[in-house]
């Protein structure tokens, strides 16, 4: 069976990479990585409306090609909330909405969540679709977090590979975990870990929540993601998405510590692809030097001879 390719492109991007079919959740992209980006998703999946989540530039170059099939998004990125709630400043902007305005409405569908939170009220009710089934892979749907109205849900995505008995739950901006999500118990391989439960050093301890997200879904694993550091090779610039997390090996193994046993937390770094050995779903830890100089400077100062 062939590997299969992981990457965290950094915010809340990530891809899936197979021989069948890839896909992509919130890409944000800049600079060199957005212009040499090639379009070679069959699908992507956008979880809310904020910029770093849904990000005009970014979609217009990966919403097309010979391959590309739909992007799904959650209400708010066709039908915003207007005025923008203040709280969230430019997190999205007049300019980027409706994401239509920039890419063919026979390529976007709005989905809706079928496990809700009860932060809105377990008692909506949307018109769906719930579920997608992609040919290879089958899509279901849950609500996210930090929604502009109850009624425009923001969306989280399990994308399960069904051939390769591997699947991957990117939650979107999900702060808060809800009864339904223990519906996905045994379903999810790969949690990809956006906010939930997190807790600066000397802040409020919020942990149980992200105790109670990985105990209600059982994941297999934990990936990281939606922090940035201030590593010159961080693939997003600097005052284009803000915090910087200011130690990102403490973070992971503060995130290690409080989920213990429950599950495995997969470190990856932003901007690096990872090869995941099927079917055991090892990950390949690849690494080497990487030299920064041939001969250092000090060697050319004579002075001292």
């Amino acid at each position: 069976m062939n590997p299969i390719y992981l990457k965290w492109t950094g915010c809340g991007g990530f891809e899936v990479r197979t021989d069948a079919i890839n896909f992509a959740f919130d890409p944000y992209l800049f600079g060199e990585n957005l212009t040499s980006a090639s379009p070679d998703f069959d699908y992507i999946f956008i979880s809310h409306e904020h910029f770093d989540h849904c990000h005009p530039g970014t979609l217009r170059r990966l919403c097309r090609g010979d391959r590309f099939k739909k992007i799904f998004v959650s209400p708010g990125c066709c039908d915003p909330d207007r005025p923008v709630d203040e709280k969230y400043r430019d997190a999205a902007f007049d300019r980027d909405l409706p994401i239509t305005k920039y890419l063919d409405p026979e390529l976007v569908q709005v989905v809706f969540p079928r496990h809700l939170s009860h932060v809105g009220g377990e008692s909506r009710s949307f018109p769906g679709p719930f579920e997608l089934d992609l040919g290879p892979i089958h899509v279901e749907i849950i609500e996210s977090g930090e929604n502009q109205r109850p009624d425009l849900p923001n969306c989280g995505y399990l994308v399960t590979v069904r051939d390769l008995d591997i699947s991957f739950l990117h939650t979107g901006d999900l702060t808060e975990p809800y009864r339904s999500l223990e519906k996905l118990r045994g379903k999810v391989t790969c949690l990809i870990h956006m906010k939930m439960g997190l807790t600066e050093w000397g802040g409020d301890d919020r942990t149980d929540k992200l105790l109670q997200c990985i105990d209600a879904i059982e994941p297999e694993f934990l990936i990281p993601i939606h922090y940035r550091t201030d590593r010159a090779s961080d693939p997003i610039p600097h005052g284009t998405w803000p915090p910087d997390v200011t130690d990102a090996g403490a973070f992971i193994e503060w995130i290690r510590e409080a989920v213990g046993h429950r599950t495995r937390v997969l470190p990856f770094t932003a901007g690096v692809e990872y090869e995941v050995e099927l079917p055991s779903k090892r990950v390949l830890w690849k690494w080497n030097w990487h030299n920064t100089w041939t001969e250092p400077s000090w060697r050319d100062d004579r002075s001292n001879e």
